[in-house]
């Protein structure tokens, strides 16, 4: 994996706390931004994939499509066969 430097301007409290966390933890300031950094860009993936499948799950011919497909499931399912 190839690294790629990053100028940002922070504010100085921000820049600190930074620093003391990363020496608490015994790690460099750029590993510690970057975990970072990777964490919120995973968060956001993860918030933008839910908001994805909400607008599908939001369509009313999928949600028509689900109860139809529940419906039938329901109707052919023995419950007597289930493990529990």
């Amino acid at each position: 994996m190839g690294y790629a430097k990053l100028s940002v301007t922070i504010p100085e409290e921000m820049y600190e706390e930074i620093k003391s966390l990363s020496l608490k933890r015994k790690c460099k300031i750029s590993h510690f931004v970057s975990e970072a950094i990777a964490e919120k860009t995973k968060k956001m993936k993860a918030e933008a994939l839910i908001q994805q499948i909400n607008e599908v799950l939001n369509d009313p011919d999928i949600l028509n499509e689900q109860g139809v497909m529940a419906k039938m499931i329901a109707d052919n399912t023995d419950l007597e066969e289930l493990p529990w």
